[in-house]
């Protein structure tokens, strides 16, 4: 039996989804479908989205000669963000 590879199950897929659709529509009620990664899903969207000013701060002041944040399309944006949550909390909480 080989499993099939889907996308809509990918959880970096539903993380980047729901990011992208919280960012640019702040009324969007966020909900966490049954999954087998619900608690890392969820850890790291709410996390962005209470991070995201101290996230934005850090990447402008960090990469403020290679990198302008706001020249970005809208969804490098959120996948940075949620790369940089990732690696800065949900990686360090793990290897300690």
């Amino acid at each position: 039996m080989t499993l099939q590879y889907s996308p809509k199950n990918n959880p970096r897929v539903i993380i980047i989804q729901k990011l992208y659709g919280k960012f640019f529509n702040k009324d969007e009620e966020l909900t966490f479908p049954k999954h087998r990664y619900k608690k890392f899903i969820k850890d790291v969207v709410n996390g962005t989205l209470e991070r995201n000013e101290l996230i934005t701060e850090e990447l402008e002041n960090r990469l403020k000669e290679d990198l302008i944040l706001s020249h970005l399309d809208k969804l490098f944006q959120v996948i940075i963000k949620s790369a940089v949550f990732a690696s800065l909390y949900i990686w360090d909480a793990i290897c300690i």
